[in-house]
């Protein structure tokens, strides 16, 4: 009975010991290492974006996000992070362009990236600083699925 005890207490209190957010901190840090400095910062994209630079936007959002409103650029494909393989497996990406990864902070942009870099051998791969928040906050435009035109948008703070 004591070892039965003993057994369901530490089970709890493993449980309650146990932070998820440790496994996205250790998520992100394995991520940085593969992705290293290939990131773009919204200056940066706006340039490219202004010179015909060749590449591709990837937003990997939900469709919903996406749907709400994306970055304002010709070549821009929805694909989110959970069907990269998918695009990968499809053609939609392809090994030899260049790609700028979107997401709303960053973060599952970055995840992508460290994706594409390490198991599919993509060396373009960029992930855009801050997200479609920071985007947004520099004043640049975004469409959306609404057929509503261009929009400025504000972010309102928590």
């Amino acid at each position: 009975m004591r070892k039965l005890l003993f057994a369901g207490l530490l089970g709890v209190s493993m449980l309650f010991a146990y932070n998820p957010l440790e496994g996205v901190k250790a998520q992100k840090q394995a991520a940085l290492k593969i992705v290293g400095n290939s990131f773009v910062s919204v200056k940066e994209l706006k340039n490219w974006m202004k010179n015909d630079k060749n590449f591709e936007i990837v937003d990997v959002r939900e469709p919903a996000e996406w749907n709400a409103g994306q970055i304002d650029y010709i070549e821009t494909i929805n694909l989110p992070r959970g069907v990269l393989y998918a695009g990968v497996k499809s053609g939609a990406l392809k090994p030899n362009k260049t790609y700028v990864l979107v997401c709303r902070t960053g973060h599952r942009a970055l995840l992508a990236a460290a994706t594409l870099k390490k198991w599919y051998k993509f060396k373009n791969v960029y992930v855009l600083k801050g997200g479609i928040k920071a985007w947004i906050k520099s004043g640049g435009v975004i469409v959306n699925k609404l057929n509503l035109g261009p929009l400025k948008v504000q972010l309102l703070e928590n």
